[in-house]
């Protein structure tokens, strides 16, 4: 190993010491390749890169591989051979590790099922090289793993690595005899505060379930809201009712106080809830304490019906911690960017051409392919017509896809959209093709019965929301590099289309379904900004270029300004 410290060493030093080691002019020329393309893709010289595998492996965790023209498989070889290279410099583990385990390490293995074994069979490897038998195991030792794992190795998401190894020996100390008697403390991934109904007096949660009822219109009460509640409002109550009950509890109250959503909601109780949770953040509100400061008032004044005075102050409180909102978060604002560069924008809109042009081209496995398939007609879709993710998840091919002659029309009715506001799209002959193609060829290979979902999953449902936003978030990074959820589809094309066309916020607003024209300027107004003053700057520009001409070819002689007293 070369004298060189990783603090010191750069990718640059590392092609040098390549040339110097004991390898075939192959070898060496496969691996300053390998550096060579890494330092490529991360955009800097070789130089200016520092051998850092903690650092770089966060870096490369952002590569998108096929973005770059790349294939997964050699992606993969890129990857071995720079952490080859890398070694020349520091230790490193490797992607694979062949080191025999110890005698008394196998014997542990082979009492455990093959899941688990496969997990700490690394671990065990680590142990075996450094002479550790189960009996010399410490928590030291243990913690020394898991610094290496993030410091010693470029293998992605080592957070989930080690959190599958914590599950894993703690289910071995726990349960096969002779394992080390050490079990790993694993770090809640979120505190719980939310307590349980049963904490409660039964008398709450039937007082919750007559406000819900209420909600939903079902009990048919005259004071009822006029339009009944979707399923996902009325969830959303259930759980701020539930947790504004816990946040009592963990404030000191006693959970049999809490009877009915009116114990809960006393002016003092409800100051003390918003308490809760502003300790939670710091002191500061936020979102979700404005949110859950404007519900709970409002169920205080429909439910549980509290004088105007008490009103007024429930009022005072929930406006204090509002957050209005003031046209596209900063992150999302951040992830359209890169749409200011037209390549970027023609990547994206070919993107399922270039997913079908591939599946066709190198047909592999039918069912890696049929999902591939799919994710080219989800993207196709929400690029020509941007609906929300759990529309698009709902679709049906007879229900929802409607063809009127040679033309294919998305339909979904008023009772279905967030906003009450029906789509009918006529969808372009770019996307009609990518959908029939996807419908034909594809969409059977994913059916395991009869089913009308254009996006089936198992058991003849639709494809589970979170699966099909997973795929198709994980397919445009794949391929372009873009870290993208179903949602900024419709901001995506919002901003492509204003770019196109500033100022044209009416066509937006019917596209995306929003109720007031006010909602469509907050959110891209200064998404276009950009645009609407390059084309500011261009119309003044071929003004000026135009009266230049006209000048020029009238030959025009401004007069001489006079002085003062009428000289010229």
């Amino acid at each position: 190993m070369s004298p060189l410290t990783a603090s010191r060493a750069s990718l640059d030093e590392v092609i040098s010491l390549i040339s110097q080691e004991d390898f075939t002019e192959r070898q060496k020329q496969d691996l300053r390749s390998a550096v060579r393309t890494v330092a490529r893709l991360l955009g800097a010289e070789p130089a200016a890169i520092p051998v850092e595998p903690a650092a770089l492996r966060r870096r490369l965790e952002a590569i998108a591989p096929e973005a770059h023209g790349l294939s997964r498989g050699r992606w993969n070889n890129v990857r071995s051979l720079f952490l080859k290279a890398m070694a020349l410099v520091r230790p490193m583990m490797a992607g694979r590790s062949v080191q025999p385990i110890l005698p008394e390490w196998e014997v542990l293995a082979a009492k455990l099922a093959f899941n688990l074994r496969v997990r700490l069979l690394p671990m065990l490897r680590f142990f075996s090289a450094r002479g550790k038998k189960p009996t010399d195991v410490t928590l030291a030792d243990l913690d020394g793993y898991r610094q290496a794992i993030f410091e010693n190795r470029l293998r992605s998401r080592p957070e989930r690595t080690w959190d599958s190894l914590i599950w894993a020996w703690n289910a071995c100390q726990r349960n096969v005899e002779g394992w080390p008697a050490i079990a790993i403390e694993r770090a809640s991934r979120r505190e719980i505060y939310a307590l349980p109904w049963s904490a409660f007096p039964a008398s709450f949660k039937e007082d919750v379930d007559r406000f819900l009822d209420r909600l939903a219109g079902t009990d048919l009460s005259d004071d009822g809201p006029k339009r009944p509640a979707r399923p996902a409002t009325l969830q959303k109550r259930q759980h701020q009712l539930r947790v504004g009950a816990s946040a009592l509890v963990h404030r000191g109250h006693d959970a049999r106080t809490i009877g009915s959503i009116a114990e809960l909601l006393s002016f003092e109780r409800y100051k003390e809830i918003l308490r809760f949770f502003l300790d939670r953040h710091g002191g500061q509100t936020s979102p979700q304490v404005g949110q859950l400061a404007a519900a709970l008032k409002d169920i205080a004044n429909h439910w549980v019906k509290v004088d105007a005075a008490t009103l007024e102050r429930f009022k005072r409180i929930a406006a204090k911690l509002a957050i209005p909102r003031r046209g596209m978060t900063a992150k999302n604002r951040e992830r359209l960017r890169p749409f200011d560069d037209a390549e970027t924008v023609a990547v994206f809109l070919s993107l399922p051409k270039r997913i079908r042009h591939e599946v066709e081209a190198k047909p592999r496995n039918p069912l890696r392919d049929a999902i591939l398939a799919q994710m080219a007609a989800a993207i196709a879709l929400l690029q020509a017509a941007p609906i929300r993710l759990k529309n698009l998840t709902r679709l049906d091919v007879e229900q929802n896809l409607i063809a009127r002659g040679k033309k294919l029309y998305l339909v979904i009715g008023e009772d279905d959209t967030k906003n009450r506001e029906p789509i009918d799209f006529e969808l372009p002959a770019e996307t009609t093709q990518i959908l029939s193609w996807y419908v034909r060829e594809h969409r059977p290979i994913l059916l395991r019965e009869a089913s009308g979902a254009l996006f089936p999953g198992k058991g003849g449902e639709a494809k589970s929301s979170g699966l099909l936003a997973t795929q198709i978030g994980q397919t445009v990074f794949r391929y372009t590099g873009l870290r993208f959820n179903t949602h900024l589809f419709r901001h995506a094309g919002g901003k492509i289309f204003l770019d196109a066309r500033p100022g044209h916020y009416e066509v937006v607003r019917r596209v995306l379904g929003h109720r007031s024209i006010a909602t469509t300027t907050s959110l891209y107004t200064g998404a276009e900004a950009r645009s609407a003053g390059l084309h500011f700057a261009s119309v003044i520009a071929e003004r000026r270029r135009a009266l230049e001409n006209q000048r020029s070819l009238k030959k025009v002689t401004l007069p001489r300004a006079k002085r003062p007293g009428g000289e010229s």
